[in-house]
């Protein structure tokens, strides 16, 4: 049976009463969309392709504000985000390139306050932030299994780190700011050089969370 083929720059669905509730076709600039709206004629749901290869889905409320995106880019990356009322982003979670997911949680300013994330091999690791978008603690298991915790000033430096070294010894350090120690319980710190705010963690890239939609 031979197949039947409709050429057009775009076509409309209309329901019972002529109003159109689905929009299929190609943008000015030749992408293609695909498009859906509610009774009262506003978007609620639009998928469409970008000229690199990227392809993402949006979902707006009944004011037709977007709440609700999902995206995947042309370098492999992932990414989900929701939406408040006013516009700011509240929580992310995304994929990166290599595959670590970011799960990142927002203030009502749309500012990271909360970022949890699992590095390539595994090794997790949370990041608590405060209202200038700044990390002040971070916590995670490095390589071994060590967990560890790092205290950072306002200015992002490290200034105390507590945690296990390999065989299960406790370490407290106290550190000035040029991140040479001041005070040092009895053991080492797991994951090498004190004075950096991620030795001995992960430090995986997070996509979808800072960078993207």
């Amino acid at each position: 049976m031979r197949k039947r083929v409709i050429r057009a720059g775009e076509i409309e669905i209309e329901d019972s009463e002529g109003r159109v509730r689905a929009r299929f076709g190609v943008t000015n600039d030749d992408l293609p969309f695909l498009s859906f709206y509610g009774a009262d004629d506003k978007l609620r749901a639009r998928f469409g392709v970008q000229p690199d290869g990227s392809a993402g889905l949006a979902v707006a409320d009944d004011d037709g504000k977007v709440r609700a995106t999902f995206g995947l880019f042309s370098d492999g990356s992932a990414s989900m985000a929701m939406v408040d009322k006013n516009g700011k982003v509240r929580a992310k979670f995304g994929l990166g390139t290599e595959g670590s997911p970011t799960l990142a949680l927002r203030n009502k300013d749309g500012e990271l306050g909360f970022v949890y994330s699992l590095a390539q091999q595994g090794s997790p690791t949370i990041s608590l932030q405060d209202e200038d978008g700044k990390v002040r603690a971070r916590l995670g298991l490095a390589a071994e299994g060590s967990p560890i915790l790092r205290l950072l000033n306002k200015d992002g430096e490290l200034r105390a780190i507590m945690g296990l070294t390999a065989d299960g010894t406790p370490v407290l350090q106290f550190l000035d700011k040029d991140g040479e120690s001041l005070w040092t319980a009895p053991g080492t710190l797991p994951g090498g050089k004190a004075g950096s705010a991620n030795a001995g963690e992960p430090t995986p890239s997070s996509p979808g969370v800072d960078g993207k939609p």
